[in-house]
């Protein structure tokens, strides 16, 4: 009877412990949701080789390392039988059913039972919020930790209690939404404004409001910084944004530090969410760190390397991966696959 009573003080104890850090540091358990800064990738899916590539980690590598937002885009598959994660078209970048992805999520969240992730959809294959929904029910266990905030409110349980409560997930969704049929599945634009996110320079980094065109409660909605910069490729008239891997030191570096400090002053808050290219780069989590008034420790990523230099510490060059220029051959590629698509 001894054993069985210690017993379960130890797994009592043991939860306990667990739950002592949120999301990676005890400080921020007590934090209503709206009030932490989380990283969130840009294309997060787009982890695999190719010109149009986001991100040189894929989504259960980039969890694993501190990214508790994933933007995900949602087109048609090539037979209309579901929802597929693509970049701009499914002929340029296909990373395969959306459930698929959501089936990483879902286990690497039930492996990690004190963590809160968020999911922002952006809705190119203008899906109804039913259609959506289909995909995370072919998913196992994932239901159960959809977090449901009720339409039009703007206050926020803290980390700790969602952890508590076992929901853990937050979805949005920027077109289509429908809280009335589909609870989960936010309506992004009434809880959520962006700055712009077609920026080519780091002169173009801004803090205006970009989306939705009129938010109507700024002061107590949370935000996007979106901190990621295109190339540009025209065929003929028509424009091509690429993402530029080759400088995200610099974009992930003090550009970052400096957009998050300006963007903090003019909203009198910190940025809720920090989307990023090839979030391994520069200083991304030193930053983080910051905003949540973290004492930052240097971790290992991605493959292993530690590429987090100093906040203050300006980097050029090459990123991690020895990028010097977007490749010649693989922007070629893409010009023959866009004129493809437009013939």
């Amino acid at each position: 009877m001894l054993l069985h009573v210690l017993g379960g003080v130890f797994v009592i104890a043991t939860v306990a412990v667990a739950q002592q850090a949120c999301n990676g540091d005890a400080s921020l358990c007590n934090k209503p949701y709206n009030q932490v800064s989380y990283l969130i990738t840009h294309n997060s899916y787009a982890s695999m080789p190719n010109v149009a590539q986001n991100q040189h980690y894929d989504v259960n590598t980039q969890l694993k390392d501190g990214i508790r937002g994933l933007k995900l885009s949602a087109l048609k598959s090539h037979n209309n039988s579901g929802v597929e994660l693509c970049h701009g078209s499914c002929a340029i970048l296909d990373a395969g059913p959306a459930h698929d992805t959501l089936n990483t999520i879902a286990s690497w969240l039930n492996d990690n039972p004190s963590e809160v992730v968020s999911i922002m959809w952006n809705n190119l294959g203008n899906f109804k919020a039913t259609e959506l929904q289909a995909e995370y029910q072919q998913v196992s266990g994932i239901m159960d930790l959809l977090y449901v905030q009720p339409a039009n409110n703007l206050t926020w349980p803290t980390l700790s209690d969602m952890i508590s409560s076992g929901k853990r997930l937050v979805n949005y969704m920027d077109v289509g939404a429908d809280q009335y049929q589909v609870p989960w599945l936010h309506d992004q634009f009434s809880y959520i404004f962006e700055t712009p996110y077609e920026n080519h320079n780091d002169s173009q980094f801004n803090c205006q409001i970009d989306r939705p065109q009129d938010p109507t409660n700024t002061e107590e909605m949370m935000y996007v910084m979106n901190h990621f910069l295109y190339g540009s490729l025209k065929i003929g008239n028509l424009p091509i944004e690429l993402p530029q891997p080759s400088i995200t030191n610099d974009t992930n570096g003090q550009a970052l530090n400096n957009h998050a400090d300006n963007c903090t002053t003019v909203f009198q808050r910190p940025p809720n969410f920090i989307e990023v290219d090839f979030y391994e780069s520069g200083t991304t989590f030193q930053v983080l760190d910051k905003l949540n008034n973290i004492t930052y420790t240097p971790k290992t990523l991605g493959d292993g390397s530690n590429n987090q230099k100093s906040v203050n510490e300006t980097s050029s060059g090459t990123d991690s991966f020895g990028e010097t220029a977007l490749d010649t051959a693989a922007a070629l590629a893409f010009v023959a696959i866009a004129i493809t698509i437009l013939c």
